[in-house]
């Protein structure tokens, strides 16, 4: 049976502490946010495409808190094919994470782990690998959990969220993703391929926050399926850009 929002009350609180701590910080189980930038323009990027969806199925079916997001950037839409799914919002934040972490180039598929000042190409399966697993094996000081609720009569979901350890300095970001998606593609380096996408990004949003818990609205179609949807959320520092807490909600 469909889901609409109203219909949607998801998940509770809940913390997971590590036994290691300092004696001013708790430490906690860390997760991991992959966001790859990528466009259905660019010849190398199916290849990223299926990696990392074998990246999804293998922290899915684990239960580790390993995330992907999928980016479509504008770079490559005047190459003969024009990406739907792609959004100037989301090539800028591919150019400030390039400014950000002083890179020299530009380029899809592109990959960040944890905002992190290395860059990897989309299907450099021994780097991302590794870079995952040095994230993994590094306790966190911070943790986030989120829930999220429809609506009634509002296009919106209504995200609350908690967080632990120090938020100066954070931003709290919000990406609503859709988990498949099959395109033809009739022009450009892909055309005539039948690409397959998973967890694409159809929009981000930013809250300022000043305390450690709160709710924020996404705007949302009421009527849409939400079945093959979810939402990333993840905490992220304003200056340097590193992402230090993530959590997912699936409907």
């Amino acid at each position: 049976m469909k889901k609409t929002l109203y219909s949607i009350v998801f998940l509770c609180f809940g913390l997971t502490q590590l036994t290691a701590q300092t004696n001013t910080e708790k430490l906690y189980q860390p997760a991991v946010l992959i966001e790859l930038f990528s466009s259905e323009g660019c010849g190398s990027c199916p290849y990223a495409d299926q990696f990392l969806k074998e990246i999804i199925h293998i922290s899915d079916s684990s239960k580790s808190p390993v995330y992907v997001i999928d980016y479509h950037v504008v770079i490559w839409n005047k190459s003969g094919w024009v990406d739907p799914f792609s959004d100037s919002a989301y090539s800028l934040r591919q150019q400030e994470y390039v400014y950000k972490k002083n890179l020299k180039a530009l380029y899809t598929p592109m990959v960040f782990i944890n905002g992190s000042d290395k860059d990897y190409a989309g299907g450099d399966k021994r780097g991302i690998g590794m870079g995952i697993q040095a994230a993994l094996s590094k306790p966190s000081k911070h943790y986030l959990r989120s829930r999220v609720t429809g609506i009634a009569n509002e296009d919106s979901l209504l995200v609350a969220y908690q967080t632990w350890g120090n938020i100066d300095s954070m931003q709290l970001m919000a990406a609503f993703v859709q988990k498949e998606i099959n395109s033809m593609v009739k022009g450009g380096e892909n055309a005539g391929l039948v690409l397959h996408h998973n967890n694409v990004v159809r929009g981000i949003y930013t809250k300022a926050i000043q305390a450690s818990e709160g709710m924020f609205k996404i705007p949302v179609n009421r009527e849409l399926n939400l079945e093959n949807f979810k939402i990333v959320l993840f905490l992220q520092h304003k200056r340097t850009w590193e992402v230090v807490a993530t959590d997912q909600l699936n409907f």
